[in-house]
């Protein structure tokens, strides 16, 4: 059974709410599978007294702070000066290991969703929900991901619903974000060729989700290897023996198949459909794309909008 326990999670969000010097902040807690309790945490502060530093204790932990508002923060590092002054946009991402703690200064108006995700989650996405194992999250800072502020949206009302209407949809919530992160972000441990010099299909499974799940972004074959425990020549010769084509050729379809989903199910400009699919441009879409189906994008759609 799926179960929510927010107070549970109390000690994770008060933590972080400390550390952060702000009081009575707005929490939620989520148990999305079995034991591990993800913590998200409204944290909304004003630090208009000049810099503020914030450290984070060392923990075996993730943290993906969703900026509600454009944030000026810089890194703060043990055994060299402080990283300049960033503005990071409203809607954007910072996703961290705690692992060894971290340290921030902050400046300014600073309103976030915090989500504090211990490594168990991950554990138990490849134990009990099928998903391939990760053992640790590309850091990112400033990164756009539409999936997170979406989670963000449908989060926010939640802090004030009755528990009877939001502990039935928090744990998809927060299954959803944990199963994005491990796809998106997450790297596999080191992996091996089956004897037949064919992928596992569990390792096929974790190529092709990390592939979708980047799709909108330029992913070379040495980052997906990277990320999916392989060196790039295991990659390239183990997908091949596999699937038949290529990682290249498997990516262009992915993109092209996309493209027709989104000409045929959205309203986007045809430069944003470019932009979502992971196109250089929108010349280069339209020309990629009518080379491969024989008609202009806009035809395409003209004849096949739902």
């Amino acid at each position: 059974m799926i179960e929510t326990h927010v107070s549970e999670a109390l000690a994770a969000s008060e933590r972080i709410a400390a550390c952060f010097g702000v009081e009575a902040a707005r929490a939620l807690a989520i148990r999305p599978i079995r034991e591990a309790k993800l913590s998200v945490v409204h944290l909304d502060h004003s630090y208009d007294d000049g810099e503020h530093p914030v450290f984070l204790p060392p923990d075996d932990a993730f943290l993906v702070m969703l900026y509600l508002v454009d944030v000026d923060h810089s890194d703060i590092w043990p055994d060299r000066p402080p990283a300049p002054f960033k503005r990071y946009p409203r809607g954007s991402i910072c996703l961290i290991s705690l692992k060894d703690g971290a340290a921030i200064s902050i400046r300014g108006r600073f309103e976030v969703l915090a989500f504090h995700i211990p490594s168990s989650h991950f554990d138990e996405l490849a134990k009990d929900a099928g998903e391939p194992r990760v053992d640790d999250l590309a850091t990112c800072r400033g990164v756009d991901d539409q999936v997170i502020r979406n989670i963000g949206g449908a989060l926010m009302p939640m802090f004030d619903m009755p528990e009877e209407v939001r502990d039935t949809l928090l744990p998809h919530i927060g299954l959803a974000l944990n199963a994005h992160l491990a796809h998106r972000y997450g790297r596999s441990p080191a992996q091996r060729l089956l004897a037949s010099g064919q992928l596992s299909p569990m390792q096929e499974k974790r190529i092709k989700t990390y592939i979708a799940a980047n799709l909108s972004e330029n992913i070379p074959v040495d980052k997906i290897a990277d990320a999916t425990g392989f060196s790039s020549d295991e990659l390239r010769s183990g997908f091949f023996d596999t699937t038949g084509q290529s990682v290249l050729e498997w990516i262009s379809a992915c993109r092209m198949k996309k493209a027709q989903s989104q000409l045929s199910r959205t309203g986007e400009t045809i430069a944003q459909v470019a932009e979502t699919c992971g196109f250089a441009d929108e010349n280069t879409f339209v020309e990629t794309f009518t080379k491969a189906v024989g008609v202009t994008p806009g035809e395409w759609r003209s004849r096949n909008r739902h």
